[in-house]
C-alpha cells in the first residue's frame, strides 16, 4: 500500500475525517427512527450512532445491508449474484445525506447508480465511493448520470479494463477522484478534459506503462498527482503537459532505472517529489533544475545501489527543507547541497559511506536535525559542522567513529540530543562537549569507552571530571556496554537535570555508597545490572562525611533508584551494611532516599553461598579473611587454621578443626575493633583445655570442642567471657561441684551442648541431674543426655534423684507417717462439718458472725420482694401480728408482698398470683387447716411450687401453722410435696433464726477487700443451698383422680401451656396435673423432686 504525502491526504483519511464529521453531530437513535424505517421485508437494528437494515430480515444471510447515519453517511453493501435484484432493495425515504458508500455491488444494467440513491431517497450527496468487484466492459457514461453534483468520487473495482472516454464528462464540479487499484492498464487521452475542477488525482497501482499525452490539459487546478506502483519506466516532460500546477507527485515503485534531466521540466511549481522504491543506478545532473519552489525530496530503499549523486544535484533550491536519501551511497559530492540554504531536515541513514566531504554542509545554517546513522563513518573532519550553529539533533549511530576531537562539535551550541551509539569510540578529549551546554540526551552505549585517561593509578581523583563535565542539563545518560569502571563526580553532581543513567554491561567491580551520591533535582534512575560488581560498600552512619553546603546543598530531596541485578556479588563482610539496608534492618539518613532493585542479585561465591538470593542471606553468614598476608612471619592466624571475621558482631572466628591437634594452638589477640572470637577445634584429639588466662584464649565467647579427648572441665578452664560452650562427643562421665556452681551462676547468659558423653548416673550425678533438670533450656541437647552405666541407655530427663541416689527407707517411712495423720485429721474435720454444716451456719447467721460464708449470690437482684406471704385470709391475725412485723423490722430487714396490701385493687387475682410469685424471692406457705380449705392459697402454693420447678433453685417455705390432721387426707401435690421436704413448724425454738437463714442473705457491707471475698461468699452460699435440695429418695408413685375440665387461665399457664389449655380438676379442685409424668411418677425439675428451699430441722413428718 503506498504512503501517500501529507500535501497530499489519502482516502484513508478523507474518510476517517468525514467520520469524525459524523460522531461530530452524532445523535443517539433508538426504536422509534428504526420503526419509521422498518417494512415487512428488513429488520432493523439501532446503535449508539446509526442504525442497520438487513433485507430481508429473516435471512442468514440478507441481499444488503444499508447503515445509516441521519444526515452524515449511507453504507450500502450488497450480496447479489445479478443485478436484477436491485429490485429486492427497499424503498426508504432517508433524506440529505453527505455520502454514499456502495460496496461490493454489481452496476446497474443501463441505469444510473443514481437510481440505487433515488431507490432510498437519498439526496444532497457530495461524496460517493462505489467498489465493485469486476465491472468488466459494461462502465458507461450513463452509470454518472445525474451525479453532476458530485465533489469526490472514488471509483474501484478489482478489475476495470476498459474505461470509456466519456466516463467523466458530465463531472465538472469533481475536485477528488480516486481510481486507484482499478488494473487500468491504460487511460484514455481525453478522460480528465472535461475536469477543470479537479485538485487530487488518485491513479496508484494500475499497472499503467505509460501516460498518454494531454491527459493533464485543461487541468489547471490540479494539485496531488498520485502515480505510484504504476510501470512508467520511460516517462518524458510531455507526459506533466498541462500540469503546472501540480504541488507533488508521487512516482514511488514503478521500476524506473533512469530519468531524463528534463522529465520534471514542466513541473514549475512541484514542492515534493517521491522517488523511493525505484532502480535507479543513476540520476542526471540538474534533474532538479527548473524545481525552484521544491521543499522536500525522498530517494530511499532504491531497489539497487546507487553508489554515488551527480554534483549540485539538490544545489541551489532555495526552498528546499527535507532530504531523505537512502539508496547505498558510497560518497557524495561535497557540493551536493550547495545553497540550498533552507534545510531543516537531513537524513542520510543506511549508506555506505565512510566519509563525509569537508565542505558539505558549508551552507546550511538553518539545520536542524541530521540523520547519519547506519554508515560506516569512520572519520569525521574536524570542520564538518562547524556552520550548523542551529543545529539540535545528530545522529551518528551504528558507525565506525573511534575517537571524538575537542572542535568536532565546538560549534554545536543549540544541540539538544546526540547520538553515538554503536560506534567504535575508545578516546574523547577533555572539551570535546565544552560548547554544548544544551544537550539533552547522549547516547554512548556500545562503544569501548573506559575514560582510563580520566583517573589516577588507584582509582578516580575526586578533582577530576569526565568529559561530559559541561552537559549540566543532560536529563539522560547512556553508556551501556563499555568498559567504565567508575562513576565520575560529576555525572553526580554538576549534571542536577539527569534523571535517568545507563551503566550496565561495563566493568564495574565495586560500588560505594559516594557512587550513588546524585544531587538531581529530578527523581533518577541508575542501571548498573550485567556488570562485574563483587560488593556494594556502605559506610556506618557515623562515618558518613558531612554534606558540603555548597554543591550538595539538595542533597537527598529527591530518590534515586539504582538496579543492582545480575552482578557477580561476594557476599563477604564487606557487604554487611548494604545487605542490612537492603533488608531493611537499618535505614541510615544518608540513604533514605535510596531504592535498590535487587530481585535478581545472587551471591557467586564463597561457595557456601554461591547461586543464594542476596536477600535471602542472613548478615551473619557473611564473614571475611582475618589473615591475607602472603608471608607466612606476617601471619597471625595460627598454622592450619582458618581466621575468618564477622563484622555482624564484630567476632573473630578460628577454625582449627580437624587438624589432628593434641592442644589448643597458640592464638593471635582480638584486634581493637572486634569484641568476641569464636574457637573451633572439633574432632581433634585434645585432653584437656588451657588455662583461661592464656594469651588469646581468654578471650574466648564461644568454644567449640565437640569430637575430641576430653575427660574433665575445670572452670579454670573456661574463658571468662564464655557464651557458647559444645563439648559433645567426649569422654566426660561427670561434672565436678565447683564447675556446676560456676555454670549455675553464669547459665542466664550462656549456652551448652553436654551430649554424647558417657555420663555415669551415680550418688556423684546429683548436682548434674538437678543442673541440667533447672537449665534445661539453655541446654538444647538436653533431651540427647543418656546414663551409660545402666543395663540400657537411660535419658538423663527421665530420671530423678531417687533414680540415681536412693534415700535411707527410714526418712520415707516417717514422711508417709506424717501425711497420713494429716490426712486422717483433715477427714474427721470433713466428715463433722457435712453432718452439722446446717446448725453451723443456722448459727453463725443468727449471730451475724462470717456473714461472708452464708451470703446468697444475687441472682435475683432484679425483683421487687424478698417474700411472698401465701396464707388463707382466715390465718391473716397470725400474719398481721407475727410474721410481718418481725420480718421487715427485725435485725435482718425484709421486703415482703401481702395481698391485701400489694396486690392492685380490682385485678384479677389469677394474674396477681402468677406476678406476686415472679416479683419475689421466696414464697413463705402458712400451711394450716384453712389454707387446705382455700382454693386461692393452693393455687398460690402450685404457682410458687411450679417457679421453683422450672428455675430449678430453692424458692418455697413452709410453716406448719397449728394442726393439719393427717397428711395422707391432703391434695396428692400438697401431699407428695411434704414428704419429699422438711419444714419449718410454728413453735419451734429457732424458727425465727431458721425462717431468716431461709430467707434471701444480704451481703457484708463496708469489710476491706469485699470484692473477691462477696464473691467467693455468694458462691459458696448458693452451692450450700442447691445442696439442701438433692433429690431425697423417691416415694411409691401417686396418682391424680380424674377430674373435670377448665380453662382456668393461671392453671393453664402453671402447667406450662398457653391461658386457654384446658387442664383437669380432681374432686372439684384445682390440680396440677402436669407435675407428673404420664406414667404417673412424680416429675423431676432439673434433676430435683421440686425447687422447694428446705429448712432442715428437727421436726419430723409424724410430728403432723
Amino acid at each position: 500500500m503506498r504512503a501517500v504525502s501529507a500535501a497530499a491526504p489519502p482516502l484513508l483519511l478523507v474518510v476517517l475525517l468525514q467520520a469524525l464529521h459524523w460522531q461530530l453531530g452524532v445523535a443517539v437513535f433508538g426504536r422509534d427512527e428504526c420503526r419509521d424505517l422498518t417494512i415487512s421485508s428488513c429488520e432493523c437494528a439501532p446503535s449508539l450512532s446509526e442504525y442497520e437494515l438487513n433485507c430481508p430480515g429473516n435471512s442468514y444471510n440478507p441481499k444488503f445491508k444499508i447503515t445509516i447515519r441521519p444526515g452524515n453517511a449511507v453504507q450500502i453493501e450488497c450480496n447479489l449474484t445479478d443485478a436484477s435484484e436491485y429490485k429486492q432493495m427497499p424503498r426508504l425515504s432517508i433524506g440529505s445525506i453527505d455520502m454514499v458508500q456502495i460496496r461490493r455491488c454489481p452496476l446497474p444494467y443501463h441505469t444510473p447508480i443514481a437510481g440505487i440513491m433515488d431507490h432510498l431517497g437519498i439526496n444532497n450527496t457530495r461524496v460517493l465511493i462505489f467498489e465493485g468487484n469486476d465491472l468488466g466492459m459494461n462502465v458507461t457514461r450513463k452509470h454518472l448520470e445525474r451525479l453532476q453534483n458530485l465533489q469526490r468520487l472514488r471509483f474501484a473495482a478489482r478489475r476495470l479494463p476498459y474505461v470509456p472516454e466519456d466516463l467523466l464528462r458530465d463531472m465538472h464540479h469533481l475536485s477528488w477522484l480516486d481510481m486507484r487499484a482499478a488494473n487500468l492498464g491504460e487511460l484514455p487521452a481525453k478522460l480528465l478534459a472535461n475536469m477543470e475542477n479537479l485538485q487530487f488525482l488518485e491513479l496508484g497501482s494500475n499497472n499503467l506503462r505509460q501516460l498518454p499525452r494531454g491527459l493533464f490539459h485543461n487541468l489547471h487546478k490540479l494539485l496531488h498527482l498520485n502515480l505510484w506502483s504504476n510501470q512508467l519506466h520511460n516517462l518524458s516532460k510531455h507526459d506533466f503537459e498541462g500540469a503546472v500546477s501540480v504541488r507533488d507527485v508521487d512516482l514511488h515503485n514503478n521500476g524506473i532505472v533512469e530519468l531524463r534531466p528534463d522529465v520534471f521540466e514542466l513541473l514549475t511549481n512541484v514542492t515534493e517529489i517521491n522517488l523511493n522504491g525505484n532502480s535507479f543506478r543513476s540520476l542526471p545532473e540538474g534533474l532538479f533544475a527548473h524545481n525552484k519552489q521544491l521543499e522536500q525530496v525522498k530517494l530511499q530503499n532504491n531497489r539497487v545501489p546507487l553508489p554515488t549523486l551527480p554534483a549540485r544535484l539538490f544545489a541551489d533550491l532555495p526552498r528546499l527543507r527535507t532530504l531523505y536519501l537512502r539508496c547505498e551511497l558510497e560518497s557524495i559530492p561535497e557540493d551536493l547541497i550547495e545553497n540550498s540554504t533552507n534545510i531543516t531536515d537531513i537524513s542520510l541513514m543506511d549508506n555506505h559511506l565512510s566519509t563525509l566531504p569537508a565542505r558539505l554542509l558549508e551552507h546550511q545554517v538553518n539545520l536542524l536535525t541530521l540523520d547519519l546513522h547506519k554508515n560506516r563513518l569512520s572519520h569525521l573532519p574536524d570542520g564538518i559542522f562547524s556552520h550548523l550553529s542551529k543545529l539540535e539533533n545528530l545522529n551518528l549511530a551504528e558507525n565506525q567513529l573511534t575517537e571524538i576531537s575537542s572542535k568536532l562539535f565546538s560549534k554545536l551550541v543549540n544541540l539538544k540530543t546526540l547520538r553515538m551509539n554503536d560506534n567504535q569510540l575508545v578516546s574523547i578529549q577533555p572539551q570535546a562537549f565544552a560548547s554544548n551546554v544544551l544537550l539533552r540526551q547522549l547516547n554512548m552505549a556500545n562503544n569501548r569507552i573506559n575514560f582510563h585517561e580520566y583517573m589516577s593509578v588507584r582509582g578516580v581523583d575526586a578533582e577530576l571530571s569526565s568529559p561530559f563535565a559541561h552537559l549540566r542539563n543532560l536529563t539522560s545518560l547512556n553508556l551501556r556496554n563499555n568498559s567504565l569502571m567508575v562513576i565520575f563526580s560529576d555525572w553526580k553532581y554538576a549534571m542536577r537535570e539527569l534523571q535517568e543513567i545507563d551503566l550496565s554491561y561495563n566493568n564495574f567491580t565495586w560500588l560505594d555508597y559516594s557512587d550513588l551520591d546524585f544531587v538531581s533535582a529530578f527523581d533518577m534512575t541508575i542501571n548498573m545490572t550485567h556488570n562485574k560488581i563483587i560488593t556494594v560498600h556502605f559506610y556506618k552512619q557515623a562515618d558518613f562525611p558531612p554534606i558540603d553546603q555548597g554543591q550538595r546543598l539538595l542533597h537527598g530531596v529527591k530518590s534515586v533508584r539504582v538496579d543492582l541485578n545480575d552482578n557477580p556479588l561476594v557476599c563477604d563482610c564487606t557487604l554487611l551494611r548494604f545487605l542490612q539496608v537492603v533488608r531493611g534492618d537499618i535505614q541510615p539518613d544518608y540513604a533514605k532516599n535510596l531504592e535498590t532493585v535487587t530481585d535478581r542479585l545472587n551471591c557467586q561465591a564463597p561457595s557456601a553461598l554461591a547461586d543464594r538470593p542476596m536477600r535471602s542471606v542472613h548478615p551473619r553468614e557473611l564473614v571475611c579473611k582475618f589473615d591475607l598476608a602472603e608471608d607466612p612471619a606476617e601471619r597471625r592466624c595460627p598454622r592450619g587454621c582458618d581466621c575468618l571475621v564477622r563484622t555482624f558482631d564484630s567476632t573473630l572466628i578460628i577454625n582449627c578443626s580437624n587438624g589432628e591437634l593434641t592442644k589448643v594452638p597458640k592464638l593471635p589477640r582480638l584486634p581493637q575493633n572486634l569484641r568476641e572470637m569464636e574457637l573451633y577445634v572439633e574432632n581433634n584429639t585434645l585432653l584437656k583445655l588451657p588455662s583461661n588466662t592464656s594469651p588469646g584464649y581468654e578471650n574466648v565467647t564461644s568454644l567449640h570442642v565437640a569430637g575430641n579427648n576430653l575427660t574433665q572441665l575445670e572452670v579454670s578452664q573456661l574463658p571468662r567471657n564464655l557464651k557458647y560452650l559444645d563439648v559433645r562427643r567426649n569422654q566426660l562421665q561427670v561434672l565436678n561441684s565447683t564447675l556446676l556452681s560456676y555454670l549455675n551462676s553464669t547459665m542466664d547468659h550462656m549456652k551448652l551442648r553436654l551430649s554424647q558423653n558417657p555420663w555415669v548416673c551415680n550418688c556423684e550425678a546429683r548436682e548434674l541431674l538437678l543442673f541440667t533438670q533447672k537449665k534445661y533450656e539453655r541446654i538444647p541437647d538436653y533431651t540427647e543426655m543418656y546414663c551409660v552405666d545402666a543395663e540400657m541407655p537411660t535419658p538423663l530427663m527421665e530420671l530423678n534423684i531417687n533414680d540415681i541416689c536412693p534415700r535411707p527407707r527410714s526418712l520415707f517411712i516417717a514422711v508417709i507417717v506424717v501425711i497420713s495423720l494429716a490426712g486422717f485429721l483433715i477427714g474427721i474435720t470433713a466428715a463433722l462439718y457435712y453432718k452439722y454444716q446446717q446448725e453451723i451456719k443456722i448459727w453463725l447467721y443468727a449471730h451475724n458472725l462470717c456473714m461472708w460464708f452464708v451470703t446468697e449470690e444475687e441472682l435475683d437482684k432484679d425483683k421487687k420482694f424478698d417474700a411472698f406471704i401465701s396464707y388463707s385470709h382466715k390465718d391473716q391475725s397470725f400474719v398481721e401480728k407475727h410474721l410481718v412485723p418481725q420480718l421487715e423490722h427485725g435485725p435482718q430487714k425484709f421486703s415482703l408482698c401481702v395481698h391485701v396490701r400489694d396486690w392492685l385493687v380490682g385485678g384479677f387475682i389469677p394474674e396477681n398470683i402468677v406476678r406476686s410469685v415472679a416479683d419475689s424471692r421466696r414464697t413463705i406457705i402458712v400451711l394450716s387447716p384453712n389454707f387446705i380449705k382455700s382454693d386461692w392459697a393452693r393455687m398460690e402454693f402450685r404457682a410458687a411450687h411450679r417457679a421453683a420447678l422450672n428455675e430449678g433453685r430453692s424458692r418455697v417455705i413452709v410453716i406448719i401453722y397449728s394442726d393439719i390432721g393427717d397428711i395422707e387426707q391432703l391434695d396428692d401435690e400438697m401431699k407428695a410435696y411434704l414428704r419429699m421436704n422438711t419444714y419449718l413448724k410454728w413453735g419451734d425454738p429457732w424458727f425465727w433464726d431458721k425462717l431468716r437463714y431461709a430467707l434471701p442473705h444480704r451481703a457484708p457491707i463496708g469489710n476491706a477487700g469485699n470484692g473477691a471475698l462477696i464473691k467467693s461468699a455468694l458462691k459458696g452460699s448458693t452451692d450450700d443451698k442447691l445442696e439442701l435440695i438433692k433429690p431425697s429418695p423417691v416415694t411409691p408413685p401417686l396418682t391424680t383422680p380424674p377430674g373435670e375440665t377448665t380453662k382456668n387461665p393461671l392453671v393453664a399457664q402453671l402447667n406450662g401451656g398457653t391461658p386457654h389449655t384446658a387442664i383437669m380438676i380432681a374432686n372439684g379442685k384445682n390440680g396440677l396435673t402436669n407435675l407428673y409424668a404420664p406414667n404417673g411418677k412424680a416429675h423431676h425439675g432439673n434433676g430435683h423432686i421440686n425447687g422447694a428451699f428446705i429448712i432442715n430441722t428437727n421436726a419430723k413428718q409424724s410430728d403432723v
